[in-house]
């Protein structure tokens, strides 16, 4: 309770009550999932988290840039690889270059060109899109419990 209550007996008592005078017996009914907390926690992990088509228009997005990425990443890899053994097979013998230095430097340009590559604030860029038109729709007086609701409603030609 949020403001001092008398308790009679046979009343139940909330999680976390205070006596703060007096005595009093208690006797312990529910623990675990059958409290309400309990109950709450179990109705939270049944609900499914189903991204809305957009999440999921994003995601087939990303999977194939980052396919991309990589197999783009490891042609030039390939490529660095054979053009540095031949370039190093043509140059006289005081400017010949180890074979482990070339593959650091291909390792590495192939590593920073896929780092560079992969588009990771796409999903931040679309929460904060979404979070943004819940706000909007906040002072039109408008309640959004779930951000992918409101690409729903924005992907619908009529209203009733």
């Amino acid at each position: 309770e949020s403001l001092p209550v008398k308790f009679r007996p046979g009343d139940i008592c909330k999680m976390g009550s205070t006596v703060t005078r007096g005595e009093t017996d208690g006797t312990v009914e529910t623990t675990g999932q059958h409290t309400f907390f309990g109950k709450t926690a179990a109705m939270i992990q049944s609900v499914e988290n189903v991204g809305g088509s957009l999440q999921t228009l994003l995601l087939n997005m990303m999977t194939v840039l980052v396919t991309l990425s990589l197999t783009l990443c490891i042609i030039a890899f390939v490529y660095l690889l054979v053009e540095g053994r031949n370039e190093n097979n043509d140059a006289p013998e005081i400017l010949k270059i180890d074979d482990s230095k070339i593959v650091k430097e291909a390792l590495s340009f192939a590593v920073v060109v896929l780092v560079a590559s992969i588009p990771l604030a796409v999903e931040i860029v679309t929460t904060t899109t979404l979070a943004m038109g819940s706000r909007s729709l906040s002072h039109h007086g408008a309640i959004v419990t779930r951000l992918a609701s409101i690409e729903e409603m924005a992907g619908m030609d009529m209203l009733c």
